[in-house]
């Protein structure tokens, strides 16, 4: 795995499965995002892979422990890092030259993969959106921060994925 691009090559039809721990480099790579944060424990991304015929179906798993500050009191906040996660990552050959700027990219007579990217994404989006401690912090909306021991809070449902929408935000200022 150079500069965390994995090749695909000889993939069976019935998938192939690709486990990856952050490393070192992880680390470097996300750090020009300046999201303060350091691992509890090793984030494990398992990924297995389905060629298609105009691309990859990508199947995963994310776990691992985070700590943050809190949002509310800056104390450390120890947050499980889980999700599931299926896309279809499409290869057509007149996009060849756009693949560098994607998840897949053509080299040669094989794919490659950017897993740092894939790791990156899928560990935003598993953040919740506020990160909250349990010790100072128990009981509040993860949303709004409001004690829900005093009753529902006030926050409505959200159409999408809100976390969507930082992610979006970091990629953008990260160019």
């Amino acid at each position: 795995m150079v500069e965390g691009w994995l090749k695909l090559t000889n993939i069976p039809a019935e998938g192939r499965e690709f486990s990856f721990e952050t490393t070192p480099e992880w680390i470097k790579f996300v750090s020009k995002f300046h999201l303060e944060f350091k691992l509890k424990s090793p984030l494990v991304m398992v990924l297995t892979i389905f060629p298609q015929k105009k691309g990859f179906l990508i199947q995963g798993t994310l776990q691992g422990y985070a700590l943050f500050p809190c949002d509310r009191c800056l104390e450390p906040a120890k947050i499980e890092i889980k999700s599931s996660f299926d896309f279809f990552e499409e290869f057509e050959p007149q996009e060849i030259e756009l693949l560098g700027e994607r998840l897949l990219r053509y080299v040669d007579d094989h794919f490659e993969l950017n897993v740092f990217q894939v790791l990156w994404e899928q560990f935003l989006l598993a953040l919740p959106e506020k990160k909250l401690c349990q010790k100072n912090c128990k009981g509040l909306c993860p949303k709004c921060g409001q004690n829900l021991n005093q009753g529902e809070c006030s926050c409505e449902q959200d159409n999408g994925d809100p976390r969507l929408s930082i992610f979006r935000q970091l990629k953008i200022n990260s160019k």
